[in-house]
């Protein structure tokens, strides 16, 4: 049983998406910590401190991705001993929404989000039961906010429909699933992000995809680089191809809502213009 905690509630948040649903839902009650909160930080390579292990040790409430996107955060949490913390794994609460390759980076779908967001607001009522209201309005709150990003999916869907695309991580699956873009060359996206050597004939056919047009999009990771993506990206460009670069973290301070909002227009207008290009 959680306990009683008098606002604001102390929360930490692996990534800072997880954090602005937090506050988006707590408001003045939360005191939100976000672990990885900007896009130039590598989430694999990050490295733990012994001031965030005692953030953990005095958080009431703590929200992570799971699925071993923030792995490093399993030996934070069982090294700091905290019986009365509450502990929300999105992979858990969107577990039925989770793709059958495991994709780990739940951020992007936003089904998964909304059962993370319900999942928070029940935590922060049983933590701090005096705002219960409080952080009831502030679930409708969120969940308000992404009506904005289901409208900025219809809009980009409506513009350009069926479209054939490819990445070069796997960052961005769950959202080219919604806007149910067939996605190609899956086995050389996840070699990338594991940093693993594709094959070279898995090379030269995604090469040889972009350069004959057989993608309509080419989605980039601008937090992994490596000689494979860099190559990847530059033959999207010369061969005119649309590229759009995304994030697995928003900016600091970055509303989550915004932040996907703000990237499906930049698809959008990628594609608006090599439409326009084509015609």
């Amino acid at each position: 049983m959680a306990a009683s905690a008098a606002s604001p509630v102390r929360v930490v948040a692996a990534e800072s998406s997880y954090g602005s649903v937090v506050e988006t839902i707590g408001g003045s009650h939360v005191k939100v910590v976000s672990l990885l909160d900007s896009p130039s930080v590598n989430p694999h390579q990050f490295e733990a401190s012994p001031r965030i292990g005692r953030q953990l040790a005095n958080a009431n409430l703590v929200v992570m991705n799971g699925l071993g996107f923030d792995g490093w955060m399993e030996p934070l949490l069982s090294g700091t001993s905290n019986p009365k913390r509450v502990v929300i794994r999105a992979a858990d609460a969107a577990s039925g929404i989770v793709s059958s390759d495991k994709n780990e980076h739940l951020f992007y779908s936003p089904q998964a989000m909304l059962a993370t967001a319900s999942q928070v607001a029940g935590a922060l009522a049983r933590i701090d039961p005096a705002h219960t209201a409080a952080y009831r309005q502030g679930l409708v709150r969120f969940q308000a906010q992404m009506l904005g990003v289901y409208g900025a999916l219809q809009k980009l869907i409506a513009a350009h429909p069926n479209l054939t695309v490819t990445a070069t991580v796997p960052v961005y699956n769950y959202m080219l699933a919604l806007l149910g873009y067939h996605e190609l060359y899956r086995d050389i996206q996840y070699a990338s992000e594991e940093n693993s050597q594709p094959s070279a004939q898995q090379v030269k056919t995604f090469i040889q995809a972009l350069q004959q047009h057989k993608v309509d999009l080419l989605i980039y990771n601008v937090q992994v680089h490596n000689r494979l993506t860099d190559q990847e990206v530059q033959t999207a460009r010369d061969s005119g191809v649309p590229t759009v670069g995304v994030s697995a973290i928003p900016l600091h301070g970055e509303n989550y809502a915004q932040w996907q909002i703000k990237q499906l227009k930049a698809i959008k207008q990628a594609l608006d213009k090599g439409s326009a290009k084509s015609s």
